[in-house]
């Protein structure tokens, strides 16, 4: 019983370790996808009733990122692609506080309502915690 006490100690704080080495860079990678989910869901969700009031002719003209959640996941996925190229080509690097404006921005997604998406009406969003996130991924 005691060697396992030992051992489970010893396993938690290796885990510790670990996660807490992991660079900015890897931290931001973990989480595009929580990301892309927070805010793909939250476009899909908050906007289908006003898309669907679009007459069928004109359906066309909406942005494909926002006609089904797949298309917007692999919409964030390129721009993420590159954001990260223009940082290699300029030799940026990831910041911690990129990475925490960026959980803030998420946790502001996830716990955000419908209501920043429908009260923009063609003005930026203006969701609590991303006040920051667009100069991270905003060329120069």
């Amino acid at each position: 019983m005691k060697y396992t006490k030992i051992l489970m100690f010893l396993l938690s704080g290796t885990l510790f370790m670990v996660s807490c080495s992991k660079s900015p860079e890897e931290k931001l990678n973990e989480l595009v996808p929580r990301f892309q989910k927070a805010i793909c869901s939250k476009t899909i969700e908050c906007t289908k009733d006003e898309l669907e009031k679009i007459p069928a002719q004109y359906r066309n003209m909406i942005p494909p990122f926002m006609q089904s959640e797949e298309n917007c996941v692999s919409h964030f996925k390129e721009e993420f692609e590159k954001a990260k190229q223009r940082r290699t080509e300029k030799k940026e690097q990831v910041t911690p506080e990129m990475v925490s404006t960026f959980e803030a921005c998420i946790s502001g997604l996830e716990a955000s309502t419908c209501e920043p998406f429908k009260s923009s009406r063609g003005k930026k969003l203006n969701i609590p915690g991303c006040e920051d996130l667009e100069k991270l991924t905003k060329p120069e």
